[in-house]
């Protein structure tokens, strides 16, 4: 088996699978979390072997994107003019807008790229009737969401998406040096207005110059590989438990929207290469310490970088208040909630007309403590 390669059998139709009881078609179910039989009940535990989950080589990856030839895919996809995500759907569905951002400017077209195959899934273990409960949960919340919210807010279309990942590993080694200040206090004299010789403390700075190395090895990156659903919507209902993936499989497929990576191998590295970048130089900021620092220089080697493609379930769903439309994610595999909410402006202004109030009246007790002459 070749260590990498561009596969585009997952976009294949996906396989009906027949129940052996009754003949009816079997699909997974996230509410059983089993492969399940909706005519007569029948189930069956899903496959949950991880041994195709496999590090691959991201050298290999980029040499590999430059050879192939792209290969026709007649594949029915329902591609988003407004935020680029690419969905695969089933051929006999209908889809009229975007999951993700709610556009309805879409369109059907035949993908003609390389695809790389996913080693990985987790399968859905929140069920949509989970997610909907999820929703009337987290709308009550919020110190500054309007009263009539949790009342009014009408939940709209709830849809379990399978989204592309990227996750990456990578040995690093990195040198720093910087100078550390440390805060110490001199007595000052002075002269005040009224010609009184006074006293008083003054900060200084003493700077000491450090430099160090040290390792790192980063397990997982995690970045996805949705344009349609962007960091700042995914990331906080972030983690994923990466140890319950199990290999790819179509089966698991069935009855599911699935997305296809807009954001390929190379590019989703880049965004993992800035992130190794930022923690690498909180790393180096800590060793270095002090109270405060300038001068931090950083230089880091990387090597040995692989990557696995593995697919994720995501809730997208949204809502309407007042004739707007918010939007929130929930992470199909643990249930972490996340998304937008209307702000009552009067709450807030209320809320900062109450910090004023006390901020003038700790002022007027300290100024009216200060005026009373000393007995």
């Amino acid at each position: 088996m070749e260590e990498f390669e561009h596969n585009p059998e997952f976009l294949e139709n996906v396989l009906l699978l027949p129940c052996p009881t009754c003949g009816g078609e079997l699909s997974y179910s996230a509410k059983k979390q089993q492969i399940n039989c909706d005519h007569c009940g029948f189930v069956k535990p899903y496959d949950q072997a991880n041994d195709m989950v496999q590090e691959l080589s991201l050298e290999n990856a980029a040499k590999a994107m430059s050879q192939f030839t792209p290969k026709t895919i007649n594949k029915k996809v329902i591609d988003c003019e407004s935020c680029g995500s690419q969905i695969m759907i089933e051929d006999d569905a209908v889809s009229i807008r975007c999951n993700f951002c709610g556009s309805e400017k879409v369109n059907e077209k035949a993908i003609e790229k390389n695809l790389i195959q996913p080693q990985g899934i987790i399968p859905f273990m929140i069920s949509k009737q989970e997610a909907k409960d999820k929703f009337k949960e987290w709308i009550k919340k919020g110190w500054f969401k309007p009263n009539k919210l949790k009342t009014l807010a009408a939940l709209g279309d709830v849809h379990g998406i399978y989204v592309p990942f990227w996750t990456y590993d990578a040995k690093t080694h990195t040198q720093w040096s910087g100078e550390a200040g440390y805060y110490y206090y001199e007595t000052e004299t002075y002269t005040d207005s009224d010609g009184e010789t006074q006293t008083r403390e003054v900060q200084r700075t003493r700077w000491e110059y450090h430099r160090g190395n040290f390792d790192k090895f980063f397990d997982d990156i995690l970045i996805v590989a949705s344009k349609g659903l962007p960091h700042k919507v995914i990331t906080p209902i972030y983690p994923f438990e990466l140890e319950k993936v199990v290999n790819f499989s179509n089966n698991l497929l069935v009855g599911w929207e699935a997305e296809i990576y807009s954001l390929d191998v190379l590019e989703g590295y880049q965004i993992a290469d800035k992130q190794m970048d930022k923690e690498l130089r909180r790393i180096a900021s800590n060793a270095l310490g002090g109270d405060t620092q300038r001068g931090l220089s950083v230089h880091s080697q990387k090597w040995g970088q692989t990557f696995k493609h593995i697919i994720l379930p995501v809730w997208i769903c949204s809502y309407q208040y007042n004739d707007k439309t918010y939007q929130f994610a929930v992470n199909g595999q643990t249930g972490k909630i996340n998304g937008s909410k209307p702000t009552s402006w009067i709450k807030v202004t209320f809320f900062i007309l109450f910090i004023i109030a006390i901020s003038f009246g700790i002022y007027y007790l300290v100024t009216l403590n200060n005026a009373q002459p000393i007995q």
